[in-house]
């Protein structure tokens, strides 16, 4: 199947033609008075694309890119040269054109704009465009706006739906302003809505603030429970005896460090383990025998005592 070829034009003829009759009868690759030119051009800033190329932006080739590659396969120390150049050329023309721009696409000025550093390259945002933007909020989809109404009438937080990032994310917040301003019974449950989130606000505050003092209760509990040897076996009860005398006022917190052995003989004093509660004797068992011949024990005397 042959395909129709368009004529080419007079101009675009002629160029063919003129470029036909400078290469006839020229040996393969590139004369070497050309492939001098064609390395100074490459070292002045140019690269292989530019010089093989052509076109209306980059202007007349130099060489097409047949006799390039033919020239590299005659001179290949001549092709490392040349591709090396160019390569760098390559990379420090990449984006010089946005890099040059003075103003964007609408004219403004972009000596302010917003810098960012993104993966590999640095973008500039106009400030002018951005704030432009900011104030022309685009309308609202009719079926964002239906999820908008049912979130409002639960009592949801605006930030719920508005906050980019979030799995709940709906539309951004310049929008939902203009929908419930263009809006009168939108903008009543966004009211409602607020009221309810100041109050809900305040008991999420109350909340951290209770939860925050419990914490540090406990704190300082483990804190002064530390300070009693492991070995002592009152030392939870004396802590708590620590911590009772700060809450009423009777101890100050740096004194805590230097009264601690004062709660231990307190607390020994109440429940002795090896002596009497009252005097130096030693604990003696009610279930103690009173005589070795006999089976009569000291609760037996005591019980008697109490009863005769």
């Amino acid at each position: 199947m042959e395909i129709e070829r368009l004529p080419l034009s007079q101009s675009l003829a002629d160029k063919h033609r003129a470029a036909e009759l400078k290469w006839r009868g020229k040996p393969p690759g590139i004369p070497p008075e050309m492939a001098i030119e064609f390395v100074a051009k490459l070292k002045a800033g140019s690269t292989v694309r530019k010089l093989t190329g052509g076109g209306r932006i980059l202007g007349p080739a130099m060489v097409s890119y047949d006799r390039f590659k033919k020239h590299c396969e005659l001179n290949p120390e001549w092709a490392v040269e040349a591709l090396r150049i160019s390569d760098v050329n390559s990379r420090l023309g990449k984006g010089a054109r946005l890099r040059n721009r003075t103003h964007c696409r609408n004219g403004h000025p972009l000596a302010d704009a917003f810098v960012s550093h993104q993966a590999g390259y640095t973008k500039r945002d106009c400030r002018s465009c951005w704030r432009i933007r900011q104030k022309q909020a685009p309308p609202i989809k009719p079926e964002v706006a239906r999820k908008v109404e049912i979130l409002l009438r639960r009592g949801s937080p605006i930030s719920s739906f508005t906050t980019g990032g979030s799995k709940s994310y709906l539309v951004e917040h310049k929008t939902f302003t203009r929908f419930r301003l263009e809006n009168p019974q939108i903008n009543e449950l966004f009211l409602q809505n607020r009221k309810t989130a100041n109050s809900r606000g305040q008991g999420l505050r109350y909340l951290r603030i209770k939860n925050s003092a419990r914490r540090e209760e406990a704190n300082d509990y483990q804190k002064i429970l530390a300070m009693f040897p492991l070995s002592f076996p009152g030392r939870h009860d004396a802590a708590q005896d620590v911590f009772v005398a700060l809450l009423e006022g009777s101890l100050k917190r740096v004194d805590v460090p230097t009264r601690v052995q004062q709660f231990m003989t307190a607390h020994n004093r109440m429940f002795p383990t090896k002596y009497a509660k009252f005097g130096d004797s030693p604990l003696l068992s009610l279930d103690e025998a009173l005589f070795d011949d006999g089976t009569a024990t000291r609760a037996d005397a005591v019980s008697r005592g109490l009863w005769d």
